[in-house]
């Protein structure tokens, strides 16, 4: 943890923007952990943004892959005999399948946004870029509801993080570690189901 810290605190210094922006985009860690990041005086001291700044710079920067996902997704699928999605995909075709079996159009994209909004590990622009490619929906509502999702978790982390401005480094390594209980835990149980089913 402190090698991470140090090495964002050392190489980013001068443009904590770019930072921020970076982590917004990756898979998983989104405005989650872009927020508290950006807010952090114990790595940035002084170069620590304001809420608002940090808001707009995780919610734009989380949002900026999700067409590009949405596209290789669906050539993907095009393209392969279903092997990628059915060996590497599985849990996000699950879920896709929950929110295609919404009774309306409408509904299918509210599901899709709530799935987005939720500003836990394992949902987030990322998992609702995979769904979107893996379901019909048309791609420019989907990336409506998606953007709609992403807003509403970034207002929430930023809320979060402002209300307890004192315990942002907290909030910062409180949510690292819980993404990493998540992702082990699915790693594990994804291990489980495979030694299972074999």
């Amino acid at each position: 943890m402190d090698n991470f810290i140090g090495f964002i605190g050392e190489n980013f210094s001068n443009c904590v923007w770019l930072a921020v922006i970076l982590v917004a985009m990756c898979p998983t860690l989104e405005s989650k952990i872009s927020i508290p990041l950006a807010m952090n005086t114990a790595i940035w001291s002084d170069n620590a943004l304001q809420p608002l700044t940090a808001f707009l710079l995780s919610f734009f920067g989380s949002i900026i892959p999700c067409y590009l996902i949405i596209l290789i997704i669906r050539k993907l699928k095009q393209k392969t005999t279903g092997f990628v999605i059915n060996k590497f995909l599985q849990k996000y075709k699950f879920k896709g399948q929950a929110i295609q079996k919404q009774t309306s159009e409408f509904k299918k994209y509210v599901a899709l946004t709530a799935l987005v909004a939720v500003p836990l590990p394992l949902t987030g622009v990322w998992t609702g870029s995979l769904i979107a490619g893996l379901s019909n929906l048309n791609i420019h509502y989907a990336f409506i509801s998606i953007t709609i999702g992403a807003l509403i978790s970034s207002l929430a982390i930023t809320l979060l993080c402002t209300v307890f401005q004192n315990s942002v480094s907290y909030i910062f390594i409180i949510s690292l570690i819980i993404l990493i209980v998540f992702m082990l835990g699915d790693l594990l149980f994804s291990m489980f189901k495979i030694k299972r089913h074999n």
